[in-house]
């Protein structure tokens, strides 16, 4: 990625004197004044708010199969899910969620 202070651009193209110029070296980049940026590695506290995302997505998602359990348990149907199993895994995904919102 290369920066000239105003833009930002990938090294697809640009326009040098008029012509465009597709995949420019490096080098002709910063001939015309871009300059490389390197990308700084995400914090931990970035990391932990993605997991934390990503894990309560994943509750989210799964949503339905507690619905489609209550759903079964008030007809007196048999449970479509292992209710245990499921409760377990939702808890140990709440369980890191707290861990890494404590941090």
């Amino acid at each position: 990625m290369f920066t000239n202070g105003e833009k930002t651009i990938t090294g697809k193209r640009i326009t040098v004197n008029g012509c465009v110029v597709l995949n420019p070296s490096e080098e002709l980049l910063e001939e015309q004044g871009w300059h490389k940026v390197v990308p700084s590695e995400p914090t931990q506290a970035q990391l932990n708010e993605q997991r934390i995302w990503e894990l309560k997505d994943q509750l989210a998602q799964g949503d339905y199969k507690i619905i489609k359990c209550t759903e079964a348990q008030l007809m007196g149907e048999p449970l479509p899910y292992d209710i245990t199993a499921l409760v377990a895994e939702r808890n140990a995904m709440r369980a890191e969620i707290n861990e890494l919102e404590a941090q």
